[in-house]
């Protein structure tokens, strides 16, 4: 057997209670190094020594935070109880409902011999729990209240560009056989206008996943390199651009994640608008991809309540990591083969359209909450932005304001000692927080001490 091959069942040495290390030398952290190596090549979360036919009391754990690596070592403290599903690297082709603790305390010697302690809970607890058993002599099959065959491990084509995209392509890395990542190409950014990368490229190359960035998505040699890595799916997200008609057909289906529940805000700022509009829910949907926009039938979605004091950065990143979970759930039902398929209802299509410079502008003139609404929609770029003295000035935090003096759309008519409030067309909001044209972000209350704003004045008044 190679050297740093996982031993799989019934190899004897899987069965042996392991033995204590009696001194943490050079030849223990050799075994650690190796361990991980070897975990890391399967693509595993634990490992322990007798996996690699070594019967000393080792193991290393790696959930996504970094590696944990402990020497002889015992649950100290252990609470609460949880069942999930587990596999094992050992038990290849097989899972099974494990009960576990669901919080433990763990203790052991640290690859320089000295004692440490680790406390768990979730994967964490439970990978520990697993490779502690492996030094018992104990699988996972043991415990299992039930055993299945595993599913086979889809092979997935990931599409992205933005930071929306960045859980999903984690949570696909982490749970399928992630082969290639497309992206838009490197472009100008910023005000020197040096070339950078989108998001999605930056984290794929970190994770070692190829990357493919075409000019054109119709491009027959990109196609060709697609069709070559014999993807199961391709799954999109945030990814802003059209699939063609050839590129639909590669894999035995396309999935789309879609901040919004679908039929409601198809196109690409349902964010934005929905915290525009007063939404008090939104939520994630994955549908299969047709040849209209955000058209194709539904297969999962989720609720997300949306609350007032969410902006569109807050609701977006929340709704980034729901979005993840439910691709990988419809991942799991398209390979089960029991993913549903719902027609969307087109008589309740809403539409959400780009976000553009003139979207940005502040409308005094419309009703208070519909204001303070447009600024968390806009929060924290690109801004909701206004003028005041005949300059430019952003608006990123407001409130109601519940009462105050009758003025004109856009007329300060108070100030407060938080900020200042501006009337509207009906009612008026306290402005808490501002960004004058070429300055940072600041409480209103600071730009009041450093500027000469007064009862009286106007904002975005036109010419002034």
């Amino acid at each position: 057997m190679a050297a740093g091959e996982i031993r799989q069942d019934p190899d004897p040495v899987l069965r042996k209670v392991a033995k204590p290390v009696r001194k943490v030398n050079r030849q223990v952290r050799e075994l650690l190094d190796d361990m991980l190596a070897a975990m890391r090549r399967a693509r595993g979360v634990g490992l322990a020594a007798p996996q690699l036919g070594i019967s000393r009391r080792v193991v290393v754990v790696d959930v996504g935070d970094g590696p944990i690596e402990l020497v002889n070592p015992e649950i100290v403290h252990a609470e609460g109880s949880e069942t999930a599903v587990e596999g094992c690297l050992s038990v290849p082709g097989l899972v099974g409902e494990v009960p576990r603790y669901r919080k433990v305390t763990v203790s052991g010697l640290n690859r320089y011999g000295r004692r440490i302690w680790v406390e768990a809970e979730g994967l964490l607890a439970r990978a520990l729990q697993h490779e502690i058993d492996h030094l018992n002599g104990v699988l996972f099959v043991d415990r299992a209240l039930e055993v299945r065959e595993a599913l086979p491990v889809p092979r997935v084509v990931f599409l992205g560009t933005g930071e929306f995209a960045l859980p999903t392509l984690e949570a696909l890395y982490e749970r399928c056989e992630l082969v290639a990542v497309v992206t838009r190409p490197d472009r100008p950014r910023g005000r020197g206008l040096l070339t950078g990368s989108p998001p999605v490229k930056e984290r794929a190359r970190e994770l070692g996943v190829e990357v493919l960035q075409p000019a054109s998505m119709s491009d027959p040699e990109f196609l060709d390199r697609l069709a070559s890595l014999e993807p199961d799916y391709l799954v999109v997200a945030d990814f802003g651009r059209i699939l063609p008609p050839p590129l639909l057909a590669v894999g035995k289906a396309v999935i789309n994640l879609h901040p919004s529940l679908l039929p409601r805000w198809r196109g690409p700022a349902p964010i934005e608008r929905a915290i525009m509009a007063g939404d008090e829910v939104t939520g994630v949907t994955t549908m299969y991809v047709s040849e209209r926009v955000d058209a194709g039938d539904i297969i999962l979605q989720k609720e997300v309540p949306i609350s007032p004091e969410d902006t569109g950065g807050t609701l977006r990143a929340r709704l980034a990591r729901e979005g993840a979970e439910l691709v990988v759930e419809t991942v799991r039902l398209l390979v089960r083969g029991e993913a549903p398929r719902r027609p969307q209802d087109e008589g309740l299509a809403t539409y959400a359209p780009p976000i553009t410079a003139a979207d940005e502008v502040l409308n005094w003139t419309a009703r208070a909450e519909d204001v303070v609404n447009h600024v968390r929609a806009l929060a924290p770029v690109p801004g909701a932005r206004t003028t005041w003295s005949g300059r430019l000035m952003k608006v990123g935090r407001a409130r109601r304001a519940e009462s105050a003096p009758e003025g004109s759309p856009g007329e300060v008519v108070a100030l407060t000692g938080e900020g200042f409030v501006v009337a509207c067309g009906r009612g008026a909001v306290e402005v808490l927080e501002v960004q004058p044209e070429g300055r940072r972000w600041m409480p209103a209350a600071d730009f009041l001490r450093g500027y000469h704003l007064r009862v009286g004045d106007f904002l975005g008044k036109e010419g002034d």
